[in-house]
């Protein structure tokens, strides 16, 4: 899964509090400055939902069990990276 934001202009502070750098053009409240991406992708690599560029969203997908079977040798471990079980 990949979550990105969406987000306007409007949603950050005023000028001068907030300045968005390295931007040429002059900014109105509704001007995009991310334009999001959100998507899931199965281990075996199809894309099952998403990417969405079209403004906020709520996207899902059915990963199914065949899709956890796979995740099951790998776990997350934030000190050493991936970790893969034995047994």
């Amino acid at each position: 899964m990949s979550a990105n934001q969406f987000c306007r202009r409007r949603d950050y502070p005023p000028p001068p509090e907030y300045v968005f750098a390295g931007t040429e053009e002059d900014l109105t409240p509704d001007s995009v400055v991310c334009a999001g991406g959100s998507v899931i992708i199965s281990p075996s690599g199809a894309v099952l939902a998403g990417p969405n560029y079209d403004g906020e969203a709520l996207i899902s997908a059915d990963l199914g069990m065949s899709c956890l079977l796979l995740l099951l040798p790998f776990s997350y471990n934030v000190q050493k990276s991936i970790t893969f079980f034995d047994g």
